[in-house]
């Protein structure tokens, strides 16, 4: 195993080797392509997000949406770079749960990953019934 440094003469460590300093032995194939992470992420967005929302961020912008969402787009690019570096530095399963656990506390890392599994579950319920109560004028016969 190397040991990465600044130095021009070291090497950094492989994936594996990576792994196995944290105690992690690679059981399961890495299957998962970058085009299946963009198409989990644009399914798990909500496709209907936008139309469940878009009075209240019209009433809030004074009618300027699109800035509002680019200006969205950029905080998002800043935490998707944040998590690259963040997977890039420790590549164990548990997202939020890793890193925090690795890089303040294990209480904290339990936290976080439970918030975390809360955001996954209520924030696409909210946006369903958001969506739902929204197309009721268009639906008028709908049932709630």
């Amino acid at each position: 195993m190397t040991i990465r440094s600044d130095s021009p003469g070291a090497t950094e460590l492989s994936s594996q080797e990576k792994l196995e300093s944290y105690g992690y032995k690679q059981e399961l194939k890495r299957s998962v392509s970058t085009m299946d992470l963009l198409i989990y992420g644009l399914i798990f967005m909500v496709p209907i997000a936008p139309w469940a929302i878009f009075g209240t961020v019209y009433n809030a912008s004074a009618g300027m949406v699109p800035l509002v969402y680019i200006i969205g787009l950029v905080a998002m690019i800043f935490t998707a770079l944040a998590y690259a570096q963040m997977a890039k530095s420790i590549p164990l399963a548990g997202s939020v749960f890793s890193y925090v656990r690795r890089g303040l506390n294990p209480t904290f890392g339990f936290f976080a990953g439970w918030a975390i599994l809360l955001d996954y579950l209520l924030v696409p319920t909210l946006l369903y019934v958001f969506a739902a109560e929204s197309m009721i004028g268009i639906f008028p016969g709908s049932a709630r």
